[in-house]
Formats: C-alpha cells, structure tokens, sequence
C-alpha cells in the first residue's frame, strides 16, 4: 500500500494532473491503483476521478491504522512547503510526514517546489523531514538552493521538473486569434479588475478572441466579475483533466497566474505568458525561456503583448527547446519512485 499526501481534492487542474501522472507511474511500477490511498479534501471525487483509495485530509484516527500496512508515504508534489501564500499548510503537511516517521514508514519527497519558508521554526521543521525522507525530487533550482541553504544533503535528492511534463502534448501551432486568459484570486484583484477590463477589452479590439480558463478554486468567480462589463468575454467551465486538452489545442496565446495552466500551454503548443503572482511562477517561466509579467506592472501589458507576438517564432523555438529539456528531467520522478519502491 502507498499513502499519498497532497493538495488534492480541491478542484485545482495543476494538482489532479500531477496525481493522475503518479497514480499512472505507480501503476506502470507494479502498484495497483486498490493500493494506492490518496489524503484528499474531496474523498468520494478522488475514487471517482483517478479510481484509488482516499481518505479526508483530517482522518487521522484511520490514517494512523492505515501507516502500518503502507510500503511508504509519498509526499507531493507541489508546494506543499512554503509559507507565503498560508502558514497553515506546513505544520499539517509535515504533521503528516511526523506520523508516517513514527509509524516507521518510509517518506519520499516528490516532485517538490520548497519554500520559500520564512518562519525560522518551519525551517528547521523542513530540514527534518527532508533529512529523515529516504528520497526527494524538487522541480527548479531555487528549491535546490533553498534545501542546500537548509542544510538538506543533496545526495538524497535529484533535480527533475514538474510530473504534469511527463504528458503527451503538441508542437506549436500556426498563430492562431485565440487568446486563453487564466486569472486566480490575488490580493490586487480590487484595485486592478477594472485594469483588467480595459486590458481585455484592448485585446479584442486588436482581433484577440479572449477566453477565460478557470483552472482552480475562485478562478471562474473573477471571470463572472470580469464578464459583467465584458458581455463578449467567453468563460469556460472549470477545465478537468479530460476537457483540458480540448479548450487549449488551437489556441495562440495563454496568459496564465497559474503555473499549471502554463505549463499546459506548452505542452499543448500554445505560446504561454506568465504573470508573477508567486515565486513558482517565476520559476516555471524561467524554466521555459517565456515571458513574466509583474502584477504591478500591468498596465505596459497593453504595448507588451504586441511585443511579444512580433518577437514570437524566437520565443516559440527557446520555449520548444526548454520544454524538451524539462520532459526529459521530469521523467527522474519515475525514475526515483521506483528506486524508492524497490
């Protein structure tokens, strides 16, 4: 039996794409997803969605008899480690991990984005799990760094890039009018929405057809907001994992919050911008050579996309390039799961 730890269970496409992409390397590893029990904060849609075991986030007393029959505890992917968006997050997270040690079951960090972590006493906390864990993998470099600043022995771990690059995607495609718009919950949403409008409003006068992709919880509510005074604006469904492909495939441009719905841009050949709302964003766009917008800095956005559709063909190839590099580094999770496994 493998216990699975996580962000799972709340509607957010980034989260359920990078356990579809376990639960199938699992399976391809000799684990049947019957073994596989997922912490998830929606138990009956986990079952349904990916056909495995799940229990709520808070069943403790089932969890705590469920750790002795467990092969080993997998934790991740994601940002499970950081502090900046929730100081919750860490000391149940790592509260998890401490019961799994004291079950004496193996833990392995995977696929991790850590920190950043300002509390100096979740610091330390990390430091521990990490340094207890049989294994970890970490998707960029500034988690490399931050776990050596940690004092995290790097022989334990491997440098790799987020499981969801493990999905069959497509090239680039022609350029094409379609411009897929995802927005998430921020701070400045109420002092940029009417910002937004007249960015949107600009791209359609420019022959953008601007559509908006919820990918998480509260996405879609900034697009309704959004559609008020934009009647044109299309606003999709909250994308699931079999529609996603669908919405993306033949459109030219995504700007994205989220770095999943980046990351879907690439993988499905669509040229991807980012927006700096979190230092993972600013990874993954570094990661693929794309650019980053600060949310501060909205209002060049305007002039800005213009200039990056006439520098388009060379940031198409640097991003192909990029993409290519990282699909073959996200395939080391496989390949630390099953040294973990063995």
């Amino acid at each position: 039996m493998i216990v699975v730890l996580g962000y799972y269970g709340f509607g957010n496409l980034g989260d359920e794409a990078i356990l579809a992409t376990l639960c199938q390397d699992l399976e391809d590893l000799g684990v049947s997803r019957e073994e596989i029990v997922v912490l998830s904060g929606n138990p009956q849609h986990t079952r349904g969605q990916h056909g495995v075991q799940a229990l709520g986030r808070f069943e403790m007393g089932k969890l705590w008899r469920t750790l002795p029959s467990a092969h080993c505890l997998i934790a991740g992917g994601g940002s499970l480690f950081q502090d900046v968006t929730s100081k919750r997050s860490i000391p149940y997270y790592l509260s998890i991990v401490e019961l799994a040690l004291l079950r004496n079951v193996p833990v392995f960090m995977y696929a991790q984005g850590v920190g950043p972590v300002r509390t100096k006493i979740y610091q330390r906390w990390v430091r521990r799990a990490f340094n207890k864990s049989v294994a970890y993998t970490v998707r960029d470099e500034a988690s490399v760094r931050f776990l050596k600043e940690l004092g995290v022995p790097t022989q334990l771990g491997s440098l790799c890039a987020d499981p969801v690059f493990q999905r069959q995607g497509a090239k680039f495609c022609s350029p094409s009018s379609r411009l897929l718009l995802n927005l998430r919950p921020y701070n400045l949403w109420p002092a940029q929405r009417d910002l937004w409008v007249d960015l949107v409003s600009h791209w359609m006068g420019e022959g953008w057809q601007v559509e908006f992709i919820p990918l998480g919880p509260g996405d879609r509510g900034l697009a309704l907001d959004l559609q008020v005074k934009l009647p044109e604006l299309r606003v999709h469904s909250t994308l699931e994992l079999d529609t996603v492909a669908e919405v993306y495939s033949g459109a030219g441009l995504c700007v994205s919050m989220r770095l999943h719905g980046i990351i879907f841009a690439a993988l499905y050949g669509v040229f991807p911008l980012g927006l700096n709302y979190d230092p993972k964003v600013e990874a993954i766009s570094a990661q693929l050579q794309i650019p980053l917008w600060e949310l501060e800095e909205l209002p060049s956005l305007k002039l800005g996309l213009g200039e990056v559709v006439a520098q388009r063909e060379q940031y198409e190839q640097d991003c192909a390039s990029a993409l290519e590099v990282l699909q073959k580094l996200a395939e080391g999770n496989r390949t630390m799961l099953a040294q973990v496994l063995r």
